[in-house]
Parts: C-alpha cells; structure tokens; sequence
C-alpha cells in the first residue's frame, strides 16, 4: 500500500506563491471533471478562499444541486469528511 503523502500548509503573500495556489485550484476542479467524465459520477464541489471569501462552485450536472437536507434524504447517507479527518489521515 502507498505510503500517504504529507501535505505542507503554506501562506504567502508572494506571487509566486499565489500563482501555485491558483494552479492548484485549477488542477482541482480538473481532476473533479475528469472523475465526473471517467467514473460516470455526479459530482458538485464548493471552494470557498478564507481571506477573500470567494466562492467556485463546480457542478457537472446542473439539474443535481442538492441541499444538505436533500442530502440527509439519501440512501446510504452521505459521508461527511472533515478536515480533521484529513489532517489525522495526512499527518498535518
């Protein structure tokens, strides 16, 4: 089994460093597109950025927006994942 990779928190206010951030939000909604195209799967994915509170929403079906209520509805429920989870499973 691959060994989980460890990912660095970085804030800078340097180009360079929000170029990459910008690249890596691109590469993000990519590779959801490309999960949507080659797994046959809905997906709907929200960024919100802390310090502008910007929002990007993806959605590769505009008729699929569902509430978080809608969502409680669904069989199996939906599983919620948390940053902590993430974190304890990255070692951050």
């Amino acid at each position: 089994m691959a060994k989980p990779r460890k990912i660095h928190g970085r804030r800078s206010n340097n180009s360079k460093a929000r170029r990459q951030q910008h690249f890596r939000r691109g590469t993000l909604f990519r590779k959801a597109f490309e999960f949507c195209q080659e797994c046959n799967a809905d997906v709907s994915m929200l960024v919100r950025l802390k310090d502008t509170s910007q929002i990007y929403v993806f959605n590769s079906n505009d008729r699929w927006t569902p509430s978080q209520e809608e969502l409680s509805l669904y069989y199996p429920t939906p599983l919620w994942i948390t940053w902590q989870e993430l974190a304890a499973k990255y070692d951050l």
